[in-house]
């Protein structure tokens, strides 16, 4: 398992690194309007070290994601990001006496700021709070991440991105996902 992981992060990295191959010349940009808000739907696989299942202790949770972003220039913007984790699955509490949370399809719903360094890359880093709600008990969530945008045209682009999550505290969660986006 933890070959896949590797060859996962390797591609993602990959990804990250070619980006400038895809890009498009200045001529090209400089014609191109700026768009403030952009939306994107994305899909990915969260690996959450304290969760357990049935099956048995790892547990790679399938998470779909829907972004809704304002930027305010091409360097920082703020985010509605909501995910949903579609799976059931247990975690430890924190309360010392090891008991067991239970999760039920758990929906995180964050606002973090967005930072982009580099005005040709695309590259962004994602810091911010959030809240998981479900139907046992809600867990205060900091998001932590960085992603990359590849226009495709038109201003859609594709958008892998990787996300951790500390829930509650103590709960740890990364998600590698891949997203659809389109600026207006």
């Amino acid at each position: 398992m933890k070959k896949y992981i590797t060859f996962i992060f390797t591609i993602f990295l990959l990804l990250m690194v070619c980006q400038p191959l895809f890009s498009q010349s200045k001529n090209e940009e400089e014609t191109h309007e700026f768009k403030h808000f952009r939306i994107s739907a994305a899909i990915g696989h969260s690996y959450i070290p304290k969760a357990k299942s049935e099956s048995g202790n790892f547990v790679a949770i399938p998470t779909f994601g829907l972004d809704l972003q304002y930027w305010f220039s091409h360097t920082w913007g703020i985010a509605l990001k909501n995910d949903i984790e579609i799976a059931d699955y247990l975690v430890e509490s924190n309360d010392g006496n090891n008991n067991e949370i239970i999760r039920e399809y758990p929906v995180i719903v964050a606002l973090p700021v967005l930072f982009s360094p580099w005005k040709d890359r695309g590259f962004n880093f994602i810091v911010g709070p959030g809240i998981e709600f479900e139907e046992h008990e809600d867990f205060f969530v900091l998001r932590v991440g960085f992603g990359s945008e590849f226009e495709v045209g038109n201003h859609w682009d594709f958008a892998p991105e990787l996300i951790y999550d500390l829930k509650n505290g103590h709960i740890n969660s990364l998600t590698l996902a891949i997203g659809v986006g389109k600026r207006f």
